[in-house]
């Protein structure tokens, strides 16, 4: 509980900042969160894996390399991509104004660029996405602001993904990915 708490507060607190300064000077409130950390004895379970060429996808499980909690997730590749991604159904949502956010550490000095997707899955067409460039080792910050999910029903996908043309196997870390929507005041 205190690993969803810590996240949540997290969360919030980005969410409440992303949005104060884009709608008024009234403090946001996220009036939807969900997250997930990566944790229990099976992510596998919930997390959907995919790759191509080289690229491999896994858990370590209990080895003290996550950001917050006992698990995180890897990307791992040299000439390929890999993924992982997890629904999260929005139905019940307002929708309004949303943000989704994932901690990545890239595991090599030289860094890596690593993606950040929301994707429908009616048609399998990316929603929004970011891809920014993170230097090596340590715990860093990934996310998506603005978000209008508003014309989305049942599941929205969120999706990790790390890709290189060719080069030495690296390890992309990641962990806490949380989306959250709120409603401004009116």
């Amino acid at each position: 509980m205190m690993l969803f708490t810590r996240t949540l507060k997290t969360f919030a607190v980005t969410i409440a900042v992303m949005f104060a300064v884009t709608v008024s000077a009234t403090p946001a409130h996220a009036d939807e969160v969900w997250s997930d950390s990566v944790e229990g004895a099976t992510p596998w379970d919930h997390w959907q894996a995919n790759s191509g060429g080289d690229g491999q996808v896994g858990y370590d499980i209990n080895r003290g390399f996550a950001h917050s909690g006992a698990n995180n997730g890897w990307l791992f590749v040299g000439n390929g991509w890999a993924a992982n991604r997890i629904p999260v159904n929005v139905s019940n949502w307002t929708r309004d104004r949303c943000g989704v956010s994932v901690w990545f550490n890239p595991v090599t000095a030289a860094g890596a660029q690593v993606g950040l997707q929301v994707w429908n899955p009616n048609g399998w067409h990316i929603i929004a996405e970011t891809y920014p460039w993170y230097p090596g080792f340590g715990y860093r910050q990934a996310w998506i602001t603005g978000l209008d999910l508003r014309g989305y029903t049942g599941d929205v996908y969120l999706q990790v993904i790390y890709g290189k043309p060719n080069g030495p196997k690296t390890f992309v870390r990641f962990d806490d990915l949380a989306l959250g929507c709120y409603t401004p005041p009116r």
